[in-house]
């Protein structure tokens, strides 16, 4: 990065100098010029590829501009595609496996945002450039809580942290005299029948955390029976995570699934209604992470964003509360990756704990939860694309049986094993679609069934 902040200042020396020679002789100034005849050099141009939020990107776009013009004279415009977690990586994949036919997508520069797992996956299939990071990386652990926060060639890095939690609706909650989640289990609870927005794991990165992590918490057999409840609980599966916490703010639902930035978001701009919880000893601080993608136009730039990120005011953007800081007015609630900030902005952040001293309970299993994470997407459409409605009359049944323990450990029971779903997505990945819609469709009919014979012991115990 020397060398480039070199190249770029050789580059305005001839520049002034080539300017000064204009002059000299007696150019005439462009039409579109200002009072000095000099035509404005344009912004420099980065494509980056995110899930976050319009306030994530508009902060840092902006101050990434305005610190590249301090630093090398020259603004930076950025082109954003947003989308998913998931489709983000699909997306990528789709570029490098000769998907875009008509060429109508735009190649990345970046990827920023999304967890280790995604990211991962991309450097794994040979997607990302191995980043000369140097300094940059100074004070940073290597992990946290057992959790790496950089790939070992820096193809992907972290420059936040976050953690997973319930965004509610308070106000309502208490209007219907509903008492508010504390912990997972309370949404899996019959109290919030109807009364959930979960986005669809295949479309929400941070659900699809979520959910991971209540079967890390709980285990497989009594996670799912937990999973399986809260699915019943959810009037629909929601297209992303932000359409839910819409919901959520609107009262029209109550609570779901967030990530900590998102969930105190919401909670600042609807202090006197909504709320956010981390479950105590529920939950986990996992890193927040960026890639240089190898589509990218100039990797140099692209590498400079993410120093930028890494640095100690891309640092305070992330964590410092706005009113202690100059750039933007906008508080974005990430934990600091690097732990000096935590005593350089003591008073500041606004997020209160502290990630490297503080236990949220969970200690994730990287390698399980990989292969939780597949297993959630197939497993939630099998209960929720065609069987959604019959699991609500199953959950209903439940309730109006006095909570049968009978019917209730049925409707809860997996159904398929956690090993035994693990070979059935490594089947599904290494075959066709047409065995993998086969394997589907094989749990979805395996559910019916079961949610049918649900209902056959509510009633009879009824």
């Amino acid at each position: 990065m020397a060398d480039f902040a070199a190249e770029n200042g050789a580059l305005r020396r001839l520049l002034v100098v080539a300017i000064g020679l204009a002059i000299s002789a007696g150019c005439k100034p462009a039409d579109d010029a200002g009072s000095s005849g000099i035509r404005a050099v344009p912004a420099l141009q980065l494509t980056i590829i995110s899930p976050h939020s319009q306030r994530i990107r508009d902060t840092f776009a902006e101050a990434f501009s305005e610190w590249h013009d301090s630093e090398f004279n020259r603004s930076v415009a950025i082109d954003w595609i947003v989308l998913g977690t998931p489709q983000c990586v699909e997306y990528i994949d789709d570029i490098f496996e000769g998907r875009n036919i008509e060429g109508g997508m735009k190649a990345p520069d970046l990827m920023f945002g999304g967890g280790i797992a995604y990211h991962r996956a991309l450097a794994e299939r040979d997607r990302c450039f191995e980043l000369k990071l140097g300094d940059a990386l100074e004070g940073i652990p290597a992990d946290i809580h057992g959790l790496p926060t950089r790939d070992q060639e820096n193809r992907w890095v972290a420059t936040g942290l976050s953690s997973f939690g319930i965004l509610y609706n308070a106000a309502d909650c208490k209007a219907r005299g509903i008492e508010p989640p504390a912990t997972w289990s309370d949404l899996a609870d019959p109290r919030f029948a109807g009364w959930l927005a979960i986005a669809d794991p295949a479309k929400s990165g941070s659900y699809r955390q979520s959910m991971m992590l209540i079967l890390q918490h709980q285990g497989w057999d009594d996670g799912w029976g937990t999973l399986v409840r809260i699915l019943a609980n959810a009037r629909a599966l929601e297209s992303g995570s932000a359409r839910g916490h819409d919901q959520i703010e609107s009262g029209v639902m109550l609570g779901g699934f967030a990530v900590n930035f998102d969930g105190l978001r919401r909670v600042q701009e609807n202090p006197d209604s909504l709320a956010y919880v981390n479950p105590p000893g529920a939950s986990a601080v996992t890193p927040d992470v960026v890639s240089v993608v190898k589509t990218a136009a100039d990797a140099r730039l692209a590498e400079q964003f993410v120093r930028f990120c890494l640095s100690e005011q891309g640092q305070a953007i992330w964590s410092v509360d706005a009113d202690g800081r100059e750039e933007s007015n906008h508080t974005l609630y990430h934990y600091p990756i690097k732990p000096s900030l935590y005593e350089s902005q003591k008073g500041k952040l606004a997020v209160e704990d502290n990630p490297f001293e503080t236990d949220f309970g969970i200690q994730i299993d990287l390698k399980l939860a990989a292969k939780q994470a597949e297993a959630l997407v197939p497993l939630t459409e099998a209960m929720c694309n065609g069987n959604h409605i019959l699991l609500q009359q199953a959950w209903a049944a439940v309730q109006k049986s006095g909570m049968n323990e009978t019917a209730l450990a049925k409707l809860c029971e997996p159904i398929v094993g956690e090993q035994e779903a693990f070979d059935a997505i490594a089947r599904m990945q290494s075959a066709g679609s047409a065995e993998a819609d086969a394997i589907e469709k094989q749990w979805a009919e395996a559910f019916r069934a079961r949610l049918k014979e649900v209902i056959d012991l509510a009633a009879d115990a009824g």
